[in-house]
């Protein structure tokens, strides 16, 4: 099974790692500890404001918006909404497809370096080329992920520019109201 049961809002973990070397070892990079899925697949996580985002040296933060975050099990990114008081940001990480690890209760995926960031209003923007090339080269990104993660990058571009899925400020307002409507269950 891909994470909880659709139709039930659970509270999950979502976990960003990265590779150290050639040789596979990863290291975690980012945690989000206490995420709520929401209804249906693909799966949908909301991380309403104030929520804690544990960093790799054991920082901790919390964004001061809800943040909607979607992910697909099939697709080589995954698109974070941020429902800012100045209209919807977005960011989104290039990254492997995320893995269900059902006696952990959390998402994973690798992230491959390749952000797009998006401010409201705006055309999206490539971050981090410079990074996700040195991983490349030094072999932190295989070869199978950097062709999955130009791939994933275009289609993101795509739908960015469409205004497809979670880019439709609809489906956005749609997710927020569920967010913030339906307490989770435990």
């Amino acid at each position: 099974m891909d994470g909880p049961r659709t139709g039930t809002r659970r509270r999950v973990g979502l976990v960003s790692v990265k590779r150290r070397d050639a040789a596979g070892g990863v290291y975690v990079h980012r945690r989000w500890p206490e995420t709520d899925r929401l209804s249906g697949d693909p799966p949908v996580l909301w991380i309403p404001a104030g929520r804690p985002v544990v960093e790799a040296d054991g920082r901790r933060w919390s964004s001061p918006y809800p943040v909607i975050c979607w992910l697909w099990p099939d697709r080589w990114f995954h698109v974070m909404a941020l429902c800012r008081e100045d209209g919807i940001g977005y960011y989104c990480n290039v990254a492997t497809p995320p893995e269900w690890d059902p006696a952990a209760g959390e998402w994973r995926f690798v992230d491959l370096e390749l952000d797009v960031r998006m401010e409201p209003g705006r055309e999206p923007a490539v971050m981090d080329r410079e990074e996700f090339e040195a991983a490349c080269r030094e072999g932190r990104i295989a070869a199978e992920e950097r062709k999955g993660a130009e791939e994933g990058l275009r289609e993101l571009l795509d739908w960015a520019l469409r205004r497809r899925g979670p880019f439709d400020p609809a489906e956005v307002a749609r997710r927020r109201w569920e967010g913030e409507s339906e307490p989770p269950r435990f």
